[in-house]
């Protein structure tokens, strides 16, 4: 392709014609290119991904409800997270737009010199590259951010999470640089005529280094969590439940290795066309599940809220079912009243026990009764982590009436 013409709008139509027949690759032995009608694995890439990006819209505004509506606490990892949001929507239509225009997921010899070079193609490759490195500066960084917040009074625990969130931005922010500087056209260049320059070939040399860096900033941040936590004074059955909450990026791991894999087959492969569907759906499902990692958390803090739209939504769900089961047992209305009671008391103790953001911050991952006291890990005897750690107040006591004891029965301290 280095011999074409730097702009094809210039040259005769006989040439024009000549270069709509001929093939951007030579086919493999006994195969015929097809451009009208040729394979295509483009349904692959996006109703996986489209399926995904579903799933994304659903947390990311499920964190904004629980944010906003319920914590009432907005935090700078939500504007990082909102970047990351962007770009990988941004990134999603841009290999849509690829896939049904631009021929990605055809075989190179199934796609002509002068289909190669429509900008359908050209220009969705190029963003491609340069939302890479900024999709997943914000994204990564959010959880660093998150983690010098939960983690304030872990001296440890705080330089690594500087230390993460410094090496993560200084090294996506030079790898964005120089894939917007090598991939975009110099003066006196077109898109065509770009591909074929030094500085293509530069870019093209990051994709795989970028990938591999990416999984080790990525274990680096499944790791952190999992140390911190592993050190707090608390029961194993709720520490290993709070560690899933954060171990849930080991699918964004996954999918970060499988990127590797995959860029490294598109360097080694001429069939690029063919092999960017791969690197597509593994790069955006790993832009995806690190911004559901990031939800998650808002996920279950929002259905432990009693007047929260999730709570509400399985309250009825149950009462209706609970309701056709009592009557079939002849206990419905009592049981009702008791629910109904025993949730009063729960709001009761809710608002009692929101006296400040920071508690409330840390009720957002359900360990707001944590202590380090006592814990290998923290700093001095006896300290507490603050983002965990909520001062013990005097809960209300509800009472309510049980059919079954003709008496009162105090209910405190319900969880």
């Amino acid at each position: 392709m280095s011999s074409i013409s730097t702009d094809l709008s210039k040259l005769p139509p006989e040439v024009l014609q000549q270069l709509s027949n001929m093939p951007s690759i030579p086919p493999p032995p006994g195969v015929i290119p097809n451009f009208q009608n040729p394979e295509t694995s483009k349904n692959t890439q996006i109703i996986s991904t489209g399926f995904i990006l579903g799933l994304v819209v659903i947390f990311f505004f499920n964190r904004a409800y629980a944010k906003v509506f319920l914590m009432r606490k907005l935090t700078w990892d939500d504007a990082t997270l909102l970047i990351a949001f962007i770009c990988s929507l941004a990134y999603f239509s841009a290999c849509t737009w690829g896939a049904e225009r631009g021929r990605m997921g055809t075989h190179l010899w199934d796609i002509s010199i002068l289909q190669a070079s429509s900008m359908d193609l050209l220009i969705p490759s190029y963003m491609i590259s340069v939302i890479t490195p900024v999709t997943f500066l914000f994204l990564k960084c959010s959880f660093f951010i998150l983690y010098l917040q939960l983690f304030s009074s872990l001296p440890w625990m705080k330089i690594l999470s500087y230390i993460g969130l410094v090496t993560t931005g200084l090294t996506y922010s030079i790898i964005g640089t120089l894939v917007f500087y090598w991939g975009t056209p110099k003066k006196g260049e077109t898109w065509l005529s770009h591909l074929t320059t030094p500085d293509m070939a530069k870019e093209l040399s990051l994709s795989a280094p970028q990938a591999i860096i990416g999984l080790i900033i990525d274990l680096y941040i499944l790791l952190l969590p999992v140390l911190g936590v592993w050190g707090l004074r608390m029961n194993t059955k709720r520490k290993i439940g709070v560690m899933l909450i954060f171990l849930s990026g080991t699918m964004a791991c996954v999918c970060s290795a499988c990127s590797i894999y995959y860029r490294i087959v598109l360097d080694h492969d001429p069939d690029l066309t063919w092999h960017l569907i791969p690197v597509n759906i593994s790069t955006l499902s790993e832009m995806f599940v690190g911004i559901i990692c990031a939800c998650m958390p808002s996920a279950a803090y929002a259905t432990r809220q009693q007047n929260s739209l999730q709570a509400r939504l399985i309250r009825s769900i149950s009462s209706h079912f609970g309701s056709r089961y009592a009557s079939t047992n002849g206990g419905g209305e009592t049981s009702s009243r008791t629910s109904s009671k025993v949730a009063i008391s729960q709001d009761v103790k809710e608002e009692s026990g929101l006296k400040s953001t920071d508690r409330k911050y840390a009720r957002y991952f359900n360990i707001n009764d944590l202590s380090t006291k006592g814990s290998r890990m923290s700093g001095k005897t006896g300290e507490s982590l603050v983002s965990f750690t909520e001062p013990t107040y005097p809960m209300p006591v509800a009472t309510r009436t049980d059919s079954h004891t003709n008496g009162k029965v105090k209910v405190t301290n319900m969880v």
